[in-house]
């Protein structure tokens, strides 16, 4: 096959591939991705492979909200499936690109803002425990049959209150991901509190982890914030609460 002849059957399998794609509905995507990553739902679907939107997006029962796609044509060249989305509700946003894979979704650039009540449900406390946002930064993040594997980024902690065990106003932090050879590590660290924290946390793609750092009250006088950390137990020699968890997510 000559050159020219190789370029125009190219270009012909191309241009039905597109026009297969305008002509598939979008519920062959959505039902496309539920098979493969049944965590993920989508309802009220329309549109096409190309171009579409879900009135709902639901992650392992957690309603996110309404989301729009549109197919990423850079994507090919990445060997991936890959989709600009614009995930809304009438409290939070997040837009990004997401690359599907077998049995995996791998998220890029993803900013927003979300409540942390929306994800009360994926956090280590009682339901509605904390109040406050969640704004991201996000290079990557990897899931893998519903897994945390791998994530690099930044995460901002504003405006966070506690509601239990007891109300509390703990302010804003930092979160710096980085990630390892097998899953990832953060540092988390105040940025506006009246707690002084230092954190560090490993996590394996398996879902163990290690959490371990220090807290203390950032003004010794501050008897609110020090009758809260008095829960903690003792502190040690210079007024910090040291503490260490191991466990499996």
């Amino acid at each position: 096959m000559s050159k020219r002849a190789l370029c125009w059957w190219l270009l012909g399998v191309a241009a039905y591939l597109v026009f297969l794609g305008v002509n598939l509905p979008a519920q062959y995507l959505a039902n496309h991705v539920s098979k493969n990553l049944s965590e993920l739902q989508l309802g009220g679907v329309s549109g096409n492979v190309f171009s579409g939107s879900a009135n709902e997006v639901r992650y392992q029962g957690t309603s996110l909200g309404a989301v729009d796609w549109h197919f990423d044509w850079l994507a090919p060249f990445t060997l991936s499936l890959g989709y600009r989305i614009d995930l809304r509700a009438q409290d939070r946003n997040l837009n990004g690109r997401v690359d599907f894979g077998f049995n995996r979704i791998t998220l890029h650039g993803f900013e927003g803002h979300i409540p942390l009540s929306a994800i009360s449900g994926w956090l280590p406390l009682p339901p509605n425990s904390l109040d406050g946002f969640l704004t991201p930064h996000l290079k990557q993040l990897s899931i893998r049959s519903g897994r945390l594997v791998s994530a690099e980024g930044e995460l901002d902690l504003d405006e966070t209150a506690l509601r239990w065990p007891t109300a509390a106003v703990l302010g804003s932090f930092r979160v710096q991901l980085t990630p390892m050879a097998d899953g990832f590590q953060a540092e988390a660290t105040d940025a506006s509190s009246p707690l002084k924290l230092q954190a560090y946390l490993s996590f394996s793609s398996e879902g163990a982890y290690h959490l371990s750092g220090t807290l203390a009250a950032r003004n010794p006088g501050d008897e609110a914030t020090r009758s809260l950390l008095a829960g903690l137990g003792r502190p040690d020699s210079t007024g910090q609460y040291p503490f260490d968890f191991k466990g499996q997510w």
